[in-house]
């Protein structure tokens, strides 16, 4: 029986195959310093409990696209947070934003313009789909995740004389693996270039909420017509694991939402009855939901600044991340040293730190980044984060010694880097 070739250098989506190693470690007994994987540490507020506690006993299937209530209140909720004009949309409720994205990927033919560095499952989706995958280099700094219209047009043109198709283009913000945001200005620059090329605009929005500075701002002001919003919960309330996506759909591509809803019935049916009943509490602007929101964010904010400024101290460059909860730095300041101990790449440099100090991170290669820059990405969340809010709303200043009570491993993570780095 013949097997496809899996169309990606990783055996498994790299960032839950660093949080299954570090688990496997863990369980050995082993000290792990884990900033592999992203993953919102804080519990699931009590209300969102009650209400799926309550809707245990809803076992039928719901409509492909969606229970209605949840819809409503989800459009309702981001008409009032966000100022979009949710009349002009349709929702699409799945298992993940993570199937949104693929589904959209499969529903326009042609090639993606694909952001460097990005999320790892972006190219990777692509070349599951058979279609090509065209690098847009960004500049990053304390301002942001940088595109500019000039390296885009480039990056179009280039294509298309190469006989490539470049239909789409998903942007990040706040980004994963950067934790910068995409400023807004550079939205309204870009957005001629893509209008004029008709590319379809995925905005995965999923970090919408954790924005440190509670700024939201998004692609669809300059481009609502050529724009799918892709969301979730899963980071700004923790739920990866109920595994909720929304898509907002704009009316004005009349064929986009039948398709979807349309790939929806042959694969994933429908979320789970009981998963969505819930979450319409996690919509309905509850004043503890969303205090737990704006609690969590500052938290975040405070502990990956926190290890951003520090590695920085190691003369590390590393943008301050300005959302989510990760910071990428680069090691090119280190190079000559790191070469002595055999690092040439960024996988070279993961594997240094594990094998120097039992600290997993991921390297840049895994985001689309050249093999040959010495980036990685932390993620600032291996903390016990009920103990962490606890305290925060206890009324424990968010300052220096609150990482060193609460969360040691981040600054432990810190002072490693610091000692390794100075070998050199």
């Amino acid at each position: 029986m013949r097997i496809k070739t899996f169309p990606s250098s990783f055996e498994l989506s790299p960032t839950l195959q660093a949080n299954e190693m570090a688990a496997a470690a863990r369980a050995r007994g082993e000290y792990v310093w884990h900033m592999g994987f992203g993953q919102s540490p804080f519990p699931v507020p009590e209300r969102l409990k009650t209400a799926l506690a309550s809707a245990a006993t809803q076992k039928d299937y719901l409509p492909t696209s969606g229970l209605e209530r949840l819809k409503d209140t989800v459009k309702a909720y981001y008409e009032k947070r966000t100022g979009i004009q949710s009349d002009n949309y349709d929702v699409i409720v799945a298992p993940g934003s993570k199937l949104i994205l693929y589904a959209l990927q499969d529903a326009v033919p042609g090639d993606l313009l694909h952001c460097v560095p990005s999320w790892v499952s972006y190219a990777p989706q692509a070349r599951m789909l058979g279609t090509n995958v065209i690098d847009v280099e960004t500049h990053l700094d304390d301002k942001g995740y940088h595109i500019s219209a000039e390296t885009l047009e480039t990056a179009i043109e280039t294509a298309k004389a190469k006989g490539l198709n470049p239909t789409k283009i998903i942007l990040n913000s706040p980004n994963n693996p950067t934790g910068l945001k995409i400023p807004e200005s550079t939205l309204a620059e870009i957005a001629p270039i893509i209008k004029k090329h008709d590319i379809l605009v995925i905005w995965d929005e999923i970090y919408g909420f954790v924005d440190f500075d509670n700024n939201y701002y998004s692609i669809t002001k300059y481009l609502p017509d050529n724009t799918v919003i892709s969301t979730g919960l899963s980071k700004h309330l923790s739920l990866g694991g109920w595994r909720i996506g929304i898509g907002f759909v704009p009316k004005s591509i009349s064929r986009l939402f039948p398709y979807l809803c349309q790939f929806a019935s042959e694969t994933w049916s429908c979320v789970a009855s009981p998963v969505q009943e819930a979450c319409i509490e996690a919509y309905m602007e509850h004043e503890d939901i969303e205090k737990h929101i704006i609690d969590c964010t500052h938290i975040h904010s405070h502990m990956n600044r926190y290890l951003a400024k520090g590695v920085r101290a190691c003369g590390v460059d590393i943008p301050m991340p300005q959302g989510a909860f990760y910071s990428y730095p680069d090691f090119k300041n280190h190079k000559d040293y790191l070469a002595t101990r055999g690092v040439h790449n960024s996988r070279d440099l993961a594997a240094f730190f594990i094998k120097e100090g039992n600290m997993l991170t991921l390297p840049g290669e895994a985001f689309g980044e050249r093999a040959e820059k010495l980036t990685l990405r932390l993620s600032g969340v291996d903390y016990d984060g009920s103990a962490v809010l606890q305290a925060y709303q206890n009324g424990e200043n968010l300052d220096e010694d609150f990482v060193l009570r609460h969360a040691p491993r981040i600054a432990q993570a810190v002072d490693k880097f610091a000692k390794i780095l100075d070998q050199g």
